[in-house]
């Protein structure tokens, strides 16, 4: 990889020249942000690629989320009456179609944004809500904690520096809206 490239993730990588591992980078992208708050605008400095597999990622969510039957959804759906089953299906019966409804919308706004040069504030909200979903689906479907490191030979690498990328796309996005 060429040195104008910028560490962004926690992990080993494996340097294709030299055959080293340094254990705190496993991707490296070309520009170290990924939001810019300009105003009340939000721009999206995200490669086409990149804006692509977003696109192609808040379809994938959208669906699974519309289907409703995976298990690895749970962690979307907040448990309010830990202990109590009665009152938290009462729970769930009041916001479980709200919530839903809400990440198939924030989806949406996702792929119809994906190409935006930028982003108005509720935009940016529903980029966020659909990495974030993104993030946990990912987290439980690989059943990562947090103590787990990152091994770039494990069979699910590609997931995991996927999952990496989706915490630094979300954690700029907060910082992008924590400039309002």
């Amino acid at each position: 990889m060429s040195s104008d490239f910028t560490s962004m993730a926690c992990g080993p990588h494996f340097s294709e020249t030299t055959g080293d591992r340094n254990p705190k980078v496993i991707f490296r992208r070309r520009r170290a942000e990924a939001f810019s708050r300009d105003g009340d605008r939000i721009h999206v400095l995200l490669e086409s690629d990149e804006r692509e597999l977003v696109a192609e990622l808040a379809r994938q969510f959208h669906s699974v989320v519309a289907a409703d039957e995976d298990p690895d959804l749970t962690r979307l759906y907040p448990i309010a009456y830990v202990g109590d089953c009665a009152r938290q299906t009462d729970y769930a019966d009041l916001v479980h179609e709200d919530l839903v409804r809400t990440r198939l919308e924030a989806a949406d706004t996702v792929v119809i944004t994906s190409q935006s040069d930028s982003l108005d504030d509720g935009q940016l909200d529903a980029w966020m809500q659909v990495l974030n979903g993104l993030r946990l689906l990912l987290g439980t479907r690989l059943d990562i904690s947090e103590e787990d490191g990152f091994d770039p030979e494990a069979v699910d690498a590609p997931q995991r520096a996927l999952l990496a990328w989706l915490g630094f796309l979300l954690e700029e996005a907060v910082g992008a809206a924590s400039d309002r």
